[in-house]
């Protein structure tokens, strides 16, 4: 299944962003039904339907089971933009629909808590939808919006590739060397992007993967070599491991 967005343009408006966007596709969900047949999990198959699902092909979006888990229901999936497990939930902390299809209630709220009051009498005034999302933030209490910050109910193994459309290569060659995993390298930030880039420069840096996105561009997983949590960032664990393009590294 392809989903294909040809709302026309007219000529003269092509170039005008306002005019685009309100064309785009934001957030495209498609739910997908059997009927007298069953759906594979594509996080957690059975043995026996590994491959196939391996064979799957998913570009822009995440094919999860939906339903009564307790009924092991399989013959709808819903196939969205945003990464979910199987069996997806609102979580009991949600105060109320933000028609978001994915409520991520805390920056939602955050965002309407930081708008001005023109962009709230405009919300206001959109429907009957907007205003009940608009009354209801602003009556939350302080106690309920610190509820929404996080809650861990389970840990789940999951299938890290799945999540992540980037292919892990055994290595590329920069200036004329090729690196792969356990090479060391210098950081040279190019774009500077936020503060971590200019405390970066010139570390010496272990790199953990090698990666190529959809477009071909190599980056490098790395870890601070100084870092007393080194271990943490080999196994991959968020905070210890910086992302570099090839042109970002010196090789050592």
């Amino acid at each position: 299944m392809r989903i294909f967005n040809e709302t026309p343009v007219p000529g003269d408006r092509i170039e005008i962003h306002e005019e685009v966007i309100m064309r785009t596709f934001a957030s495209t969900h498609t739910v997908l039904h059997a009927t007298g047949g069953e759906f594979i999990s594509l996080l957690d198959p059975d043995p026996q339907y590994e491959n196939a699902a391996k064979a799957c092909c998913n570009i822009g979006c995440w094919p999860v089971l939906v339903g009564d888990e307790a009924k092991h229901d399989r013959d709808t999936m819903l196939s969205s933009p945003i990464i979910l497990y199987d069996y997806p939930k609102v979580a009991a902390e949600s105060a109320g629909d933000l028609f978001d299809s994915t409520e991520i209630d805390e920056i939602l709220t955050l965002r309407v808590k930081t708008m001005t009051d023109e962009e709230k009498l405009e919300m206001r005034n959109i429907d009957e939808h907007a205003r009940r999302i608009l009354e209801r933030t602003e009556k939350l209490s302080a106690e309920h919006f610190m509820q929404m910050h996080g809650t861990l109910r389970e840990v789940r193994v999951s299938k890290q590739d799945f999540f992540n459309p980037a292919q892990k290569i055994e290595s590329a060659n920069v200036r004329g060397v090729d690196l792969k995993k356990g090479d060391r390298v210098r950081i040279r930030p190019k774009k500077r992007a936020d503060i971590m880039d200019m405390a970066l420069d010139g570390k010496v840096a272990i790199i953990e993967a090698v990666e190529e996105d959809v477009e071909h561009n190599v980056h490098f997983a790395l870890v601070l070599e100084d870092d007393p949590g080194r271990d943490l960032g080999m196994d991959r664990h968020i905070g210890h491991r910086f992302f570099y393009s090839a042109d970002e590294v010196e090789p050592i």
